[in-house]
């Protein structure tokens, strides 16, 4: 597939400065919340594990070859509400520093993001537009599967919606991290603990924000726009997009292969996830004490997996009996 066409694949989180215009990415990402698990367990053991998606992904054709990154929570580590942070520009699947270290620790929260981006020299690989997002002392970390099309045409008229301590510190090209930083600035206080409603809160205003500055630019190509958020207590995801249905008339990707596809989101709740007595991965059955949200499946088998509906979002926590819930709430 070719850069120069309009439409073509690009980085997942648009890079403003990288390729074409209308260039569209696919990322792929998951995310835990739970009583702690083996940190491989999520990422490299099961058969369709997040390091795997990396070049065998089940629901898109595409590698994810632009980086992967992590933040990860551990309650028994030291300042335990500050997540561990990994993000490298290349593929994990040759990473023997993240494979030692993954069979080593536990986490009880976990986002983790493969990252798509356009075949071509053009494409601005590196730490800094690695997922997931995380400015230091902020409310929580985000990542995203999508693209906001033509990203680069309306990115400054988002500049007057956020918070100029945040805007300072945007290091990146992608549409992902304007994204971050505009949900931060829709809080009171962006540096301060929230509740999951405050995010759900923030999230819809920034979606209107980003639907006015679309219309404002004439922009109606199809936006995947699947978030991830997680400050290690809580974690909200969306599954969304901007003008379903709407695509260029090219060879583009989303013109051909994925045409009428909703871009995916999938969970699964239950107890730890890991592997089981029978020897497969999953949910351990009984009490429902932890969540597995994905891109797709962790495992090739669907069983014990939902799909969240198109405009949707789910809203996890735990009580403090450690009782998980997972709401779904609709996205207009």
């Amino acid at each position: 597939m070719r850069a120069e066409d309009q439409g073509a694949v690009a980085a997942c989180g648009r890079d403003v400065q990288g390729p074409p215009a209308g260039v569209v990415a696919i990322c792929r990402f998951a995310a835990y919340l739970g009583e702690p698990v083996m940190l491989e367990d999520l990422l490299y053991e099961p058969d369709g594990a997040l390091v795997r998606q990396a070049v065998d992904a089940e629901l898109m054709s595409l590698l994810n070859l632009g980086g992967f990154g992590l933040a990860a929570w551990d309650p028994q580590s030291p300042e335990p509400d500050k997540p561990l942070t990994y993000r490298v520009p290349s593929i994990p699947n040759f990473d023997r520093n993240l494979r030692s270290l993954s069979a080593k620790l536990t986490v009880s929260t976990l986002v983790a993001h493969v990252r798509g981006v356009v075949y071509d020299s053009s494409e601005a690989v590196g730490s800094q537009n690695v997922h997931p997002f995380y400015f230091d002392g902020a409310s929580f970390a985000l990542a995203q599967n999508g693209d906001l099309y033509d990203f680069g045409v309306m990115r400054y008229d988002l500049a007057e919606r956020i918070d100029p301590r945040l805007l300072r510190r945007i290091e990146g090209t992608t549409d992902t991290e304007w994204v971050y930083a505009l949900i931060l600035s829709q809080l009171p206080d962006p540096f301060s603990p929230i509740g999951p409603r405050d995010a759900a809160r923030a999230v819809t205003t920034s979606l209107e924000i980003l639907r006015e500055a679309r219309r404002a630019r004439g922009l109606a190509t199809q936006s995947p726009v699947n978030l991830l958020l997680t400050d290690g207590r809580w974690m909200l995801a969306t599954r969304y997009a901007f003008d379903y249905g709407w695509y260029p008339e090219d060879r583009s990707f989303f013109a051909r292969e994925r045409e009428h596809d909703f871009t995916s989101l999938w969970y699964s709740i239950g107890g730890p996830f890991g592997r089981r007595d029978d020897g497969t991965f999953g949910m351990e059955p009984g009490r429902l004490t932890s969540v597995v949200v994905a891109s797709e499946p962790l495992t090739k088998s669907t069983a014990g997996w939902i799909e969240a509906p198109e405009y949707s979002m789910l809203v996890l926590e735990r009580d403090d009996d450690g009782t998980a819930h997972a709401d779904l709430w609709e996205l207009a």
